[in-house]
């Protein structure tokens, strides 16, 4: 996501500049709707902006195995019997917790524990990012940021926006390239960009649901645990690296903001959400990402400013193929 990146640093550039002639005051929300490859648009709605809560799914509870019943003998033994009586024997079957995973219908095999989920999910995204067939997809990714009320805002609003497009991106790729750009990469496109691979560890993870669909597919639900990065004005002492391995968090450690200097920040991601849905073949049709973050931290345009931000980045992937 190195444009909506982008467009944060120019969101955090524009707000320490306006601080510095307006102060701090109620936070308004502002939506960041970013269409394709050059394009954003931004509306400014009333309100308080603060980071989106996410609610972690809800793990079905896993019916315990049932034990068959053994049959009573037909007649009576006549020597005292030299194994367990059946009633003491173990159980054959393993509990449902370490059962092998369960098959959708006619479809692909369904993971059930975190790590089965998140290696499924590696392996969705990678085989997505690396497909040589002919494939379409459709991305739209929203920015959702705490800015001052007043004069910053208005004046924040139309400078944004010259810079916006609202149609939502379509790229046509086959064998990894848009057919109608051989520069643009379909590898790109879709996150963790930057040509980096998904590599989501059980260890990250809060909790992880995978549910069977109609058509032999399954939806997984992976929600991260909370991360924090810190900047100390010149490189990041911390790292969301859990949240990396699936998606693009701001990096305050990458960004040039030009003349002014960020001296300090700490950016909280309580805990992003990707769902991602599979197909009866095992392809990646879906990925929605909900990333929180707020932070707080003192940076310098001429004067000293203390800066904070609160919000959101969102984005929807569909794939359809040929």
């Amino acid at each position: 996501m190195k444009k909506e990146i982008k467009v944060v640093a120019i969101v955090l550039v524009a707000l320490i500049v306006f601080l510095a002639g307006f102060g701090l005051g109620a936070t308004k929300g502002i939506n960041i709707n970013i269409g394709s490859e050059s394009g954003i648009n931004v509306n400014v709605n009333g309100g308080s902006a603060g980071a989106a809560q996410v609610v972690a799914p809800t793990q079905a509870p896993t019916a315990a195995p049932t034990q068959a019943p053994t049959a009573a003998p037909t007649e009576a033994p006549t020597a005292a019997p030299t194994d367990a009586p059946a009633s003491d024997a173990p159980a054959t079957d393993a509990p449902a917790t370490d059962a092998p995973a369960t098959d959708a219908p006619s479809g692909t095999s369904v993971p059930s524990t975190k790590a089965e989920i998140a290696a499924a999910y590696n392996k969705a995204v990678n085989d997505a990012k690396h497909y040589t067939g002919k494939v379409t997809l459709k991305k739209h990714d929203i920015i959702n940021v705490g800015l001052p009320d007043g004069p910053a805002a208005k004046i924040l609003n139309p400078i944004v926006e010259n810079l916006t497009k609202t149609e939502p991106a379509e790229w046509t790729f086959d064998n990894g390239a848009d057919v109608a750009d051989p520069a643009r990469m379909l590898a790109d496109k879709i996150i963790p960009g930057g040509g980096r691979d998904a590599a989501v560890q059980e260890a990250g993870l809060a909790s992880a649901t995978a549910t069977a669909n109609a058509d032999g597919g399954y939806t997984m639900v992976l929600t991260f645990i909370s991360e924090t990065s810190n900047f100390d004005g010149t490189k990041n002492t911390s790292e969301p690296t859990h949240h990396m391995s699936a998606m693009d968090p701001l990096n305050l450690g990458s960004l040039d903001l030009g003349p002014v200097s960020i001296t300090n920040a700490q950016l909280n991601y309580p805990g992003a959400t990707m769902t991602a849905t599979v197909d009866g073949q095992g392809r990646l049709i879906s990925l929605k990402q909900e990333l929180p973050m707020n932070g707080t931290g003192t940076g310098k345009a001429g004067i000293s400013l203390t800066l904070e931000i609160a919000g959101s980045m969102d984005g929807t992937y569909e794939f359809t193929y040929a």
